[in-house]
């Protein structure tokens, strides 16, 4: 049997395995299927290009309906920023990169919160 003070080692690193922190998803180059919610509600959808941009930045293009919307954004820590312009409007995005690929996130223009689910196609 172990001494005290060695088991408790083992145990606490041991424990320290099983907690330790998930590796982030990766982001992926390519189109997305874009399923959205407005501010208001409404729904929409449509598609999404993401593709790498300088200096480890990610170009963004959406269309969606008439609109073609482009943006530039960075990832950190498994989130995705994007920074565009709709309609003369400034807006953010903010996705989670989750496990299968997809990205969930979030946007404004400063009207209200909206939110999207990107699918790899």
């Amino acid at each position: 049997m172990l001494p005290t003070r060695p088991r408790l080692l083992a145990a606490a690193m041991a424990l320290g395995l099983l907690v330790a922190a998930p590796a982030f998803a990766q982001i992926r180059e390519g189109v997305y299927a874009v399923d959205g919610t407005n501010p208001d509600g409404t729904t929409y959808d449509g598609q999404l290009a993401l593709r790498p941009g300088p200096a480890g930045s990610w170009v963004v293009n959406w269309r969606v309906g008439t609109e073609q919307i482009l943006g530039l954004g960075l990832i950190n820590a498994g989130v995705l920023g994007v920074g565009f312009v709709i309609n003369n409007r400034p807006g953010v995005a903010v996705y989670e990169v989750l496990p299968d690929g997809k990205l969930r996130g979030s946007w404004t223009t400063g009207g209200g919160m909206g939110t999207e689910l990107l699918s790899p196609q």
